[in-house]
């Protein structure tokens, strides 16, 4: 499975599409590229332009595929993208040149993190691969909930202690991760104890070992993310990032993406206190949350498990996720 820590979107993806839907804010010209070479920093070519000259940062684009510049090297003129091999679907031939002086690089790539944080938040999990380490409370139950799928465990450490339980369906645990035919464990990720095998007898004398238990934090080291099978961001996700990402372009002093409180209050919750407030009948409440219409939609359909009766009262992650250089 690819390692997907980067973006959900790249900037190449972002300034094609507004190229696509004539934006102003992008710039283009026609660029000829010969003699290929497959290399491990970046494949290169050799390139000629009517006018004018490529910069680094700029996007090649060529039949839906896309690539970005990262050197420009002369004698004679030349130059390097970031793919390489089987990765870099450019050819020899003409292709078109992509350039913007409003959304560069740095920029582009900041508003593309701002609607990835604001997609994690209100469906209250990621969608590209994060290494790291969840903490999670038990409940007194065989079973822990997690928020976001598991796509592998490395290591688990049971109610405080140093107890390394080992994954398996004859051994201590097993973890329900990405899909399993029939069922897509994307949407239910949870790890359960087996009784009956090995130390987790329900036999056993200690409770540490047949129990995720309460007021005790279990320690589960591994990748986790919803992705799709191949290891990439679901379709849906890519395009909700787009239109935020967009959206901030078009409309920078009305950013939806950089707001974490929009829309009507209606509850409010703090420690165990609770407050509902109530429309009055035949009123209802203007705009979406996020201000789009379709990215609403697409949370909806990807916000993380509800947990019922507090199953899992407290789980905390620290990831060690790696962004694309801004």
């Amino acid at each position: 499975m690819a390692d997907n820590t980067g973006d959900y979107i790249t900037y190449d993806e972002l300034l094609s599409e507004m190229y696509i839907g004539d934006s102003s804010l992008v710039t283009s010209s026609e660029i000829t590229l010969s003699n290929k070479v497959v290399d491990a920093g970046g494949d290169i070519y050799e390139y000629t332009m009517a006018s004018g000259s490529p910069l680094v940062n700029d996007i090649i684009f060529q039949s839906g595929e896309t690539d970005i510049i990262k050197e420009i090297l002369t004698t004679p003129d030349r130059i390097r993208v970031e793919k390489t091999g089987a990765e870099n679907n450019i050819v020899n031939g003409t292709a078109t040149l992509l350039h913007s002086d409003k959304v560069y690089k740095k920029r582009g790539l900041q508003l593309i993190k701002q609607s990835m944080d604001y997609i994690d938040s209100r469906t209250n999990q990621f969608f590209n691969c994060r290494v790291g380490t969840f903490e999670i409370q038990g409940g007194n139950s065989p079973v822990l909930f997690f928020n976001v799928p598991i796509i592998e465990i490395t290591k688990l450490l049971i109610n405080n202690t140093d107890l390394e339980l080992t994954e398996g369906p004859d051994y201590d645990y097993v973890a329900f991760k990405g899909r399993t035919p029939p069922q897509d464990d994307r949407y239910n990720p949870h790890l359960q104890l087996n009784f009956g095998k090995t130390r987790n007898s329900i036999y056993s004398n200690s409770i540490t070992n047949r129990l995720f238990t309460k007021n005790a934090y279990s320690t589960i080291e591994g990748s986790f993310g919803f992705l799709e099978e191949d290891g990439t961001t679901p379709s849906l996700i890519k395009k909700a990032t787009l239109l935020l990402t967009l959206n901030d372009i078009n409309n920078p002093l009305n950013s939806t993406a950089s707001s974490g409180a929009v829309g009507p209050l209606k509850r409010r919750k703090v420690d165990l206190h609770e407050e509902e407030f109530f429309e009055l009948k035949g009123q209802t409440s203007s705009g979406t949350l996020s201000g789009i219409a379709e990215v609403d939609r697409i949370i909806s359909m990807y916000r993380s498990p509800l947990r019922i009766g507090g199953s899992s009262p407290d789980i905390k992650f620290t990831d060690r996720r790696i962004y694309n250089d801004v």
